[in-house]
């Protein structure tokens, strides 16, 4: 039984996925799970994946990957504004890294990609161990793997100062920048990362954006409040001008990375 109901359009999409799984491909599954924001209890059907994790018994022919993409064009048909994102993967695999796991299928921005890596990371497996929802198979904090908290403060540190750190550097950032979707991407983004490394684990934008209200200083607020009011799909923007928010959302990243890399890994 889930700890809460999940929102109805959720229901009714993964309720129809499912059953054209079982219908197309019987005894297929062997274990079905929610991650992402809904495990974290901050989905928001106008921003929010559906994010999920499907373990396979038994490896997809290619008959039965054509099987499947149908199955997924037949879905978002049905449910054209539910955006699904998620991995087929064996047991065997939970809880390893591109590296260490063959290509396998996957699905995003709304198609199937038959062989490929998507998502093997620790913060996956964190999530998923943690904080996963069951539909099929054994309970998601029994699965047999572990998630190891080093790895998963070395992965954001990693992340943090590979990826992050180049938005500070291309010319193309500042333009990302100048949309809502930026802002809150942005910022909201990097801040789920300074609250991972202060507190060990993990949460959704928003909660990060209220956390970081509490502890970082004053200059900051007005950014992460805007950052905060896109993310909730409020209106009236806090700034006068895009150009210049987008200015101090940089020198934000200048300065959050730093101060991420401060925090002690014990």
């Amino acid at each position: 039984m889930l700890a809460r109901p999940l929102p109805e359009a959720v229901q009714q999409t993964l309720g129809a996925m499912l059953a054209l799984i079982d219908q197309r491909l019987p005894g297929l599954l062997a274990g079905f799970y929610l991650i992402g924001s809904l495990a974290l209890d901050g989905y928001d059907e106008r921003v929010s994946d559906i994010d999920y994790l499907a373990v396979l018994s038994r490896p997809l022919t290619p008959l039965e990957l054509e099987r499947l993409a149908q199955v997924h064009r037949e879905v978002k048909q049905a449910y054209p504004r539910a955006r699904l994102s998620g991995s087929y993967l064996p047991a065997a695999d939970l809880g390893g890294t591109a590296a260490q796991v063959a290509p396998h299928p996957y699905y995003q921005d709304g198609r199937l990609v038959f062989a490929g890596h998507f998502e093997l990371n620790p913060v996956t497996w964190w999530i998923l161990k943690q904080h996963g929802i069951t539909l099929r198979g054994p309970a998601a904090g029994e699965l047999s793997f572990s998630v190891d908290q080093e790895a998963l403060l070395a992965y954001m540190r990693e992340n943090l100062n590979s990826y992050w750190l180049s938005w500070t550097k291309r010319p193309d950032g500042l333009l990302v920048m100048l949309s809502d979707w930026g802002i809150q991407w942005t910022v909201l983004g990097v801040l789920r990362q300074y609250y991972t490394l202060r507190e060990r684990a993990i949460t959704t934008k928003i909660k990060a954006g209220e956390y970081a209200l509490a502890r970082l200083p004053q200059q900051w607020h007005r950014l992460i409040q805007e950052a905060l009011r896109i993310r909730r799909g409020e209106a009236s923007s806090i700034y006068r001008r895009r150009f210049g928010r987008a200015w101090e959302a940089r020198r934000f990243l200048r300065y959050i990375i730093p101060t991420c890399n401060t925090e002690p890994d014990q």
